[in-house]
Protein backbone atom coordinates (compact mmCIF):
# COMPACT_ATOMS: atom_id res chain seq x y z
CA UNK A 1 0.00 0.00 0.00
CA UNK A 2 1.78 3.33 -1.23
CA UNK A 3 1.68 6.04 2.06
CA UNK A 4 1.26 9.98 1.19
CA UNK A 5 3.28 12.56 0.70
CA UNK A 6 1.55 15.76 0.34
CA UNK A 7 -1.71 16.63 3.17
CA UNK A 8 -3.74 19.20 2.52
CA UNK A 9 -5.65 21.36 5.68
CA UNK A 10 -7.21 24.37 5.76
CA UNK A 11 -4.60 26.17 7.19
CA UNK A 12 -1.40 24.30 5.73
CA UNK A 13 -0.21 22.18 3.64
CA UNK A 14 2.22 19.26 5.40
CA UNK A 15 4.91 17.76 2.85
CA UNK A 16 6.97 14.74 3.70
CA UNK A 17 10.30 15.21 1.83
CA UNK A 18 12.11 11.97 1.14
CA UNK A 19 15.21 13.96 -1.16
CA UNK A 20 17.44 13.49 1.64
CA UNK A 21 19.27 11.14 3.62
CA UNK A 22 16.45 11.14 6.07
CA UNK A 23 12.87 11.86 5.82
CA UNK A 24 11.63 15.11 6.50
CA UNK A 25 8.19 17.03 7.32
CA UNK A 26 7.59 20.59 6.28
CA UNK A 27 4.28 22.64 7.09
CA UNK A 28 3.84 24.85 5.27
CA UNK A 29 1.10 27.65 5.67
CA UNK A 30 0.58 29.82 2.48
CA UNK A 31 3.26 32.60 3.80
CA UNK A 32 5.91 30.17 2.98
CA UNK A 33 5.03 29.04 -0.51
CA UNK A 34 6.14 31.09 -3.26
CA UNK A 35 4.85 28.86 -5.66
CA UNK A 36 2.75 25.84 -6.46
CA UNK A 37 3.69 24.76 -10.38
CA UNK A 38 2.20 21.80 -12.73
CA UNK A 39 4.28 20.46 -15.17
CA UNK A 40 4.23 18.12 -17.59
CA UNK A 41 7.54 16.07 -18.43
CA UNK A 42 8.78 12.73 -19.43
CA UNK A 43 9.45 9.99 -16.83
CA UNK A 44 11.80 6.93 -17.97
CA UNK A 45 9.52 3.07 -18.03
CA UNK A 46 11.33 0.36 -19.13
CA UNK A 47 14.20 1.93 -20.94
CA UNK A 48 11.44 4.51 -22.55
CA UNK A 49 10.07 7.96 -22.34
CA UNK A 50 6.83 8.11 -21.12
CA UNK A 51 4.85 11.00 -20.45
CA UNK A 52 4.08 12.38 -17.16
CA UNK A 53 3.67 15.44 -14.62
CA UNK A 54 5.41 16.80 -11.62
CA UNK A 55 4.33 19.18 -9.04
CA UNK A 56 6.55 21.46 -7.96
CA UNK A 57 7.04 23.73 -4.57
CA UNK A 58 9.05 26.90 -4.23
CA UNK A 59 9.62 27.50 -0.91
CA UNK A 60 10.97 30.33 0.78
CA UNK A 61 14.34 29.69 2.64
CA UNK A 62 14.55 26.28 0.28
CA UNK A 63 17.50 26.67 -2.37
CA UNK A 64 15.74 24.49 -4.89
CA UNK A 65 11.58 23.36 -5.35
CA UNK A 66 10.61 19.80 -3.47
CA UNK A 67 9.13 17.92 -6.59
CA UNK A 68 6.63 15.08 -6.74
CA UNK A 69 5.96 13.11 -9.43
CA UNK A 70 3.21 11.19 -11.10
CA UNK A 71 5.37 8.01 -11.32
CA UNK A 72 6.47 7.93 -8.06
CA UNK A 73 3.17 9.46 -6.40
CA UNK A 74 0.67 7.56 -8.66
CA UNK A 75 -2.11 6.52 -6.42
CA UNK A 76 -2.43 9.93 -4.97
CA UNK A 77 -1.51 11.91 -7.70
CA UNK A 78 -4.77 13.36 -8.83
CA UNK A 79 -6.27 13.60 -5.62
CA UNK A 80 -3.16 16.35 -4.63
CA UNK A 81 -3.73 18.34 -7.66
CA UNK A 82 -7.62 18.14 -6.40
CA UNK A 83 -6.57 19.41 -3.08
CA UNK A 84 -3.77 21.52 -4.01
CA UNK A 85 -6.11 23.48 -6.81
CA UNK A 86 -8.52 24.44 -3.88
CA UNK A 87 -5.91 25.41 -1.37
CA UNK A 88 -4.02 27.59 -3.86
CA UNK A 89 -7.78 29.59 -4.86
CA UNK A 90 -8.69 29.83 -1.30
CA UNK A 91 -5.05 31.48 -0.42
CA UNK A 92 -4.10 33.05 -3.28
CA UNK A 93 -1.11 31.29 -3.63
CA UNK A 94 1.02 31.79 -7.36
CA UNK A 95 0.35 29.11 -9.35
CA UNK A 96 1.48 28.12 -12.67
CA UNK A 97 -0.43 25.62 -14.45
CA UNK A 98 1.84 24.21 -17.60
CA UNK A 99 -0.50 20.76 -18.21
CA UNK A 100 -1.30 19.96 -21.58
CA UNK A 101 1.61 21.96 -22.51
CA UNK A 102 3.53 19.06 -23.31
CA UNK A 103 6.54 19.28 -25.53
CA UNK A 104 8.36 16.41 -27.49
CA UNK A 105 11.30 16.16 -26.94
Amino acid sequence: MAKRHIFVDNTEIVLIDLSGKKASVLNLTSDKIIRIQFDSINEMKLFKKIPSEKISFVIRGREKPLVFTKKKEREFFDVYKDELTEFIKKHHITFVNNLGKQTNK
